[in-house]
């Protein structure tokens, strides 16, 4: 399946502006990088005026000009972060730093949540046998077609199809926006898989799944 559609891929690959790749770079690292101070200072205190002031200093930082700035030293680093990694922080940020009463939290790993999780998961390890060569031609150059954000938006939208609810999880939300965002900018490199997913939101994505089948119910001894 997969080298049929490596085979029929054959779109030229359009860029981001150069500009937009400029401001992607410190806007989407001032999202992670604050959602990052803000879970590390939770660790300490349950107060949110020190997580606020850390997500503000640290946001300040990642936008100083040159050198001095942080987006500077992590764009050297790690490149751009992937779109979708930064609508999850932007969205664990937002419920750090405003969280919402105990009786209106969403159940976290409902179905849809589950599903888009174990395709971020599949994804990233596809890409990373196509880096070892696995696959006749390469996977990757299939994010610069059209055909892959049609696909990309139709996996989104499929568990809410299916979903008993009227609107869609943060999960849905999530990768639609991304794509779409895509769509729209080309960011951050002109390769939809780079706004899907990047090596740190894949190791997440890994760990949490880990994390959940720990917690998972265990059967009753008999």
């Amino acid at each position: 399946m997969i080298d049929w559609m490596l085979s029929a891929q054959n779109d030229v690959a359009r860029l981001p502006a150069l500009v937009w790749q400029q401001w992607w770079l410190s806007a989407g690292w001032s999202v992670v990088v604050a959602w990052l101070g803000a879970w590390s200072v939770r660790r300490w205190t349950t107060r949110q005026v020190p997580k606020l002031a850390v997500a503000v200093g640290l946001t300040i930082w990642v936008w100083l000009p040159g050198s001095w700035g942080g987006a500077y030293w992590l764009g050297l680093a790690f490149q751009a972060p992937s779109v979708a990694a930064v609508i999850c922080a932007l969205f664990s940020l937002r419920m750090l730093l405003w969280p919402k009463p105990p009786e209106h939290f969403d159940n976290v790993w409902s179905r849809q949540l589950l599903f888009l999780v174990l395709c971020g998961v599949a994804l990233g390890w596809i890409l990373m046998l196509d880096t070892l060569g696995v696959w006749h031609g390469s996977f990757y150059n299939l994010g610069f077609g059209a055909a892959a954000s049609a696909t990309a938006l139709g996996i989104a939208v499929l568990p809410w199809i299916f979903a008993t609810t009227a609107l869609p999880s943060n999960s849905v939300t999530t990768v639609a926006t991304a794509t779409l965002l895509f769509v729209a900018l080309r960011l951050p490199t002109g390769n939809l898989f780079d706004a899907l997913i990047d090596p740190w939101l894949w190791g997440a994505l890994q760990w949490a799944l880990i994390q959940q089948w720990r917690r998972r119910p265990k059967p009753a001894s008999t």
